[in-house]
């Protein structure tokens, strides 16, 4: 999946133009009520940075700042940025602490953001909270060929979800999936036949369907 199918679209974005003062941009964020948010160069239309509420109050009262002090001085976090074309693991690798990551064209023109909060929904639809059913947690011998062992178990059932962890784990990875299946018979009949075929069942909870 790419940056493009989740991002946020600019028309929706509340931005800060680059020539702002210090006061025009506390006042903007205040109005929001976000902690952060983008500042764009005016004429350009290019993404300069991230402006923050504390960095504004900081500057202000324990800077000895002013009011009319342009806010590229204080305009922090200028890498923040993605290509729109870019994949998801990319910016789950760059977003790390930041509330979000500005996205750009390929002239580096801002075009939107993508959000904290929209890859942990992504990462939520992995464990499928939106429909619900049984989470199991595998655990997986790394051998050639323990995976599609696996798949070939689960092949009459629907996944709603699945994620794996333990990348570069010498030993073992854990897979979690869930099912859209409500009978419990038929879970514990799968999970025997899990067990069986020389796999381990670490876990299993019912995952309540997101209202």
């Amino acid at each position: 999946m790419f940056v493009r199918n989740v991002y946020v679209e600019k028309h929706k974005v509340t931005c800060c133009p680059s020539t702002f003062t210090v006061k025009q941009a506390h006042e903007l964020i205040k109005k929001t009520g976000y902690r952060c948010i983008p500042v764009i160069d005016s004429e350009t239309n290019e993404y300069k940075g991230q402006i923050y509420k504390v960095d504004l109050l900081e500057h202000l009262y324990e800077n000895g700042g002013h009011l009319e002090d342009s806010i590229i001085k204080i305009t922090k976090e200028e890498d923040s940025f993605v290509p729109k074309d870019a994949s998801l693991s990319l910016a789950l690798l760059m977003i790390d602490r930041l509330p979000f990551l500005a996205v750009t064209d390929e002239f580096k023109e801002f075009q939107g953001i993508i959000t904290h909060s929209v890859l942990m929904d992504l990462f939520r639809d992995g464990f499928g909270m939106k429909t619900g059913g049984y989470c199991f947690t595998v655990a997986i011998w790394d051998h050639t060929g323990a995976f599609l062992k696996l798949l070939k178990l689960l092949k009459s059932y629907n996944i709603e979800g699945a994620h794996t962890f333990g990348n570069g784990n010498e030993l073992f990875r854990r897979l979690t999936f869930t099912i859209s299946e409500e009978n419990e018979y038929v879970i514990e009949k799968l999970k025997a036949k899990i067990i069986k075929s020389g796999f381990r069942v670490l876990h299993i909870e019912k995952i309540e369907k997101a209202l």
